[in-house]
């Protein structure tokens, strides 16, 4: 059952940034106003680097391959993208909040992650198979 377990714990992981990666590569336009609305340089090259890691590194985790590597990639993803999308500082009230349940969402995440970098990816995975 543990087997399984670890299984569904790199789907559940990976999905999000499968959709997220793959939404933004199906609406270029969208996730350029994304990555422009947070003041980065170049954001059509920051979306393609985007883009590659969400859906490079999703991919890597949810088939359990080099995934160490690909989720400590997208444990220090989560991580600036928390910084940089979802500053609860000089906000109030309601939109406070929402920013402070959504870097603590990602906190959990990045939690996850670690645990995959500590124990890899189980022996449901390509890993496993190659060792």
């Amino acid at each position: 059952m543990t087997d399984y377990g670890e299984l569904l714990a790199r789907i559940c992981l990976s999905a999000v940034f499968l959709w997220s990666g793959i939404t933004k590569l199906c609406d270029p336009e969208g996730g350029t106003a994304e990555v422009a609305a947070l003041h980065l340089p170049a954001p059509r090259f920051a979306l393609a680097l985007t883009i590659l890691c969400q859906i490079g590194a999703g991919l890597l985790v949810l088939v359990g391959f080099w995934t160490r590597l690909a989720a400590l990639v997208l444990l220090g993803f989560t991580v600036v993208a928390t910084l940089l999308a979802h500053r609860a500082s000089g906000l109030s009230g309601a939109a406070r909040q929402q920013q402070i349940t959504t870097s603590l969402e990602h906190l959990a995440i990045v939690g996850g992650f670690l645990l995959l970098v500590i124990y890899g990816a189980g022996s449901l995975s390509i890993d496993n198979l190659l060792r």
